[in-house]
């Protein structure tokens, strides 16, 4: 367990404390003082409490997959996710360039055919970790565009990202979050930019884990995901994994 999230339920029991002895010392009627043992309980909790009264509902009529039309494109547009930047090096023998990627987009890609990746971004962190564990700076919403370098080898492929004025993909993945507790709603569309027609569509509900001592949720909503989303959390529909890679089933790359 994280020192900082031992320190803060430490701080945070004796504040409770306080709050009931004083709450008691300045009140004999009984309904108030559990309600204030009721609201020491409930605070550091609402959020997984919350969490779990949506997101089973939900699993019943939000999911949804769906595949209209494909396409073979040379290229897609990113809005919604993969929305954060970070500087990084690239080595060249004795030389190192620095050069700036977009986090979320998976440049084995390249292998398969794209030829360019396009996304709004509006987050930057300094490097790929920071970006895994959202410590991330909010910046003006900027186009990226990033494209693959000469220098390939069979197992990775270098990249960079550079701001561009335009969209120029003819296709473009929008996803919309919604996020209530530790549940999450998730809405996947791609569309033909062209005329805005809808190509396809994955409704996910996530519940993530939440970060506790011996699994007991405590402040979820102080952003320590990163110690244990994976703990206990449960997506519909399942298996989860599909909903990473579905643009890739719509739309795919040319082939020469």
């Amino acid at each position: 367990m994280s020192v900082v999230i031992l320190f803060y339920m430490i701080v945070y029991l004796i504040s409770a404390l306080i709050f009931v002895f004083i709450v008691r010392k300045i009140t004999k009627l009984g309904i108030i003082r559990w309600l204030a043992v009721a609201f020491v309980i409930f605070l550091p909790t609402w959020d997984v409490v919350l969490g779990f009264v949506v997101y089973y509902p939900s699993c019943f009529f939000i999911p949804k997959i769906a595949i209209y039309e494909t396409a073979e494109t040379d290229s897609i547009y990113f809005e919604g996710i993969n929305n954060d930047v970070y500087g990084s090096e690239l080595k060249y023998d004795d030389d190192i360039e620095q050069i700036e990627k977009v986090g979320g987009l998976y440049f084995h890609k390249w292998q398969d055919g794209f030829k360019y990746l396009e996304a709004k971004v509006f987050k930057r962190c300094n490097d790929a970790h920071a970006c895994d564990m959202g410590n991330t700076t909010e910046i003006k919403p900027t186009i990226y565009k990033c494209t693959p370098l000469s220098k390939n080898n069979p197992n990775y492929t270098p990249t960079r990202c550079l701001p561009t004025e335009k969209v120029e993909s003819p296709y473009m993945v929008e996803v919309k979050t919604i996020k209530i507790g530790i549940t999450e709603i998730n809405f996947k569309k791609i569309y033909r930019r062209t005329n805005g027609k809808l190509m396809a569509e994955y409704n996910r509900v996530s519940r993530w884990g939440y970060a506790g001592l011996l699994d007991v949720p405590f402040f979820e909503w102080l952003n320590w995901r990163w110690w244990s989303e994976s703990r206990g959390s449960n997506h519909c529909p399942m298996p989860d994994e599909r909903y990473f890679t579905f643009e890739y089933e719509v739309l795919i790359p040319i082939k020469r």
